[in-house]
């Protein structure tokens, strides 16, 4: 008998840090504080990194807000709370450089945080995401150009 295989999504973040901080968006269906970013779309597959650098970052925060990008990224696990399909997250380090942040209409807010915030949050449930925003922080490069 064949054993059964796991099928995961995957879903790319951008893990944005500003002055120290690192940029959640609030869902705007769930009200669950997350890492900009999302899935990719057909016809993406064989350059999945230009899906969060351009498409996701500019639909999310809008045409002028512009990041630099490192090479540091962090991947972890989550079973999507809503359908409860399992999604592979990778979480890309970039430092925010200009622009104005311009929600989409899927999330309601956003909020530069500290680790000290993660814990007033509601952070998706079955999803490893604070401890995740932990090893992220971790990871944060120098605020040097």
């Amino acid at each position: 008998m064949p054993r059964a295989i796991q099928t995961f999504e995957v879903s790319l973040k951008a893990a944005i840090f500003r002055d120290g901080r690192l940029l959640l968006l609030q869902e705007a269906d769930t009200g669950y504080w997350e890492l900009p970013g999302g899935r990719i779309d057909v016809g993406e597959e064989w350059l999945p990194h230009e899906a969060i650098r351009t498409r996701e970052i500019t639909e999310e925060l809008g045409p002028t807000f512009k990041v630099r990008w490192f090479d540091q990224s962090h991947s972890w696990v989550r079973q999507r709370p809503t359908d409860h399909v399992f999604q592979v997250l990778i979480a890309q380090l970039a430092r925010f450089e200009s622009g104005t942040e311009q929600l989409s209409t899927e999330h309601c807010a956003s909020l530069w945080t500290a680790p000290v915030d993660w814990s007033t949050l509601t952070l998706p449930r079955l999803s490893g995401y604070a401890d995740a925003l932990t090893k992220i922080w971790r990871l944060m490069p120098q605020q040097t150009p």
